[in-house]
């Protein structure tokens, strides 16, 4: 007999996290604040294509001599989480559903944010793994299950889709278009560069301005 337990833990959420979980894009703020030169091109060659998700992000943060307490200190009080991100994360929680921050972000900085809300033993993270080095920050992404996919966002999508997951993905940007297309339930930020790139290639994405529409969502299938 199908339980409801295991029809609760057979969906997952994905989450993107700057622009998404947080309203402040933590990246782009170190970046406008730290970087030691034109750190806008690389996402230029990325959105034209030229260059990775991965490859942008390595090359952008090469560009950051800071440490990491100088960068929490600079990011200060604006690491404000989206409006019932936490309601999400409760309810996920009491219905043994998994929520996994996917960001091509630091991962100390989702750290930070996550134990400064109390969220570190509910919710996972999937991110590149950050090292401080003499030539500036140096990331190391996680390995691809599939190499055919295009960046690990979409990677992680597909593979727990291959392992008969439905899942949902939420995000903001010219990155996670791969993902939210693979996704079972896509969601874009209202206004964002990912809800225009789902509207002008015909991808129904619904929108969201904070997270009781992915709550209401979750519900809806954990009832239906």
């Amino acid at each position: 007999m199908f339980k409801m337990e295991d029809r609760l833990t057979n969906l997952v959420v994905l989450c993107d996290f700057d622009g998404t979980i947080t309203r402040v894009d933590t990246v782009e703020f170190v970046l406008a604040r730290l970087a030691l030169g034109d750190w806008k091109i690389y996402d230029e060659q990325f959105e034209r294509g030229e260059i990775t998700l991965e490859d942008c992000m390595r090359r952008q943060l090469s560009l950051v001599r800071a440490s990491e307490r100088q960068i929490l200190d600079e990011l200060g009080d604006s690491l404000i989480p989206r409006l019932h991100f936490g309601k999400l994360v409760e309810y996920c929680k009491n219905n043994l559903i998994r929520v996994i921050v996917v960001s091509a972000g630091l991962d100390f900085v989702i750290d930070h944010f996550l134990q400064l809300n109390g969220w570190q033993n509910s919710v996972e993270k999937y991110t590149a793994k950050t090292r401080f080095g003499t030539n500036g920050m140096e990331l190391t992404f996680p390995r691809l299950f599939d190499e055919r996919s295009v960046n690990f966002k979409q990677d992680l999508v597909r593979h727990y889709k291959a392992q008969r997951k439905s899942v949902i993905y939420v995000g903001d940007g010219v990155s996670d278009y791969p993902a939210v297309e693979n996704a079972d339930f896509p969601f874009a930020v209202k206004g964002s560069k990912l809800a225009k790139i789902c509207e002008d290639r015909g991808l129904r994405c619904p929108n969201m301005t904070d997270f009781n529409v992915i709550v209401e969502a979750v519900r809806d299938m954990c009832i239906s």
